[in-house]
């Protein structure tokens, strides 16, 4: 979280994600970005993108202990083509969730960390 003297600027929140079934392609748990956030007055500067980052750097981390394939993100509604941008692909039949493997972002960003 970034947080200037008196207010936030942004935020994520992200845990493991487990789900009854199989997701896909064997899928059953994978990282979740439960929350993206930016302030709307800083909306536009870029926060977005680095927090998003940062977020899949540490998601990245973390899968390395516990070993999950996919971060899945809840998109708001509107937001599916800021993950799109990044490598988020849409599930066909979840509304607003999306997912990228943890192959790909070692791929894109592995090196950065």
């Amino acid at each position: 979280m970034i947080v200037s003297s008196d207010n936030h600027v942004n935020y994520y929140l992200f845990s493991k994600w487990k789900v009854m079934g199989v997701l896909c392609f064997g899928i059953t748990s994978g990282g979740l970005i439960a929350r993206l956030a930016v302030d709307h007055r800083y909306k536009g500067q870029g926060f977005g993108e680095w927090l998003l980052i940062d977020a899949l750097r540490k998601l990245l981390m973390a899968s390395e202990t516990v070993a999950f394939p996919v971060v899945i993100v809840d998109a708001k509604d509107g937001a599916e083509d800021f993950y799109e941008k990044y490598g988020f692909t849409a599930f066909k039949d979840a509304d607003n969730k999306l997912f990228i493997t943890i192959a790909d972002i070692r791929a894109s960003i592995g090196e950065l960390i």
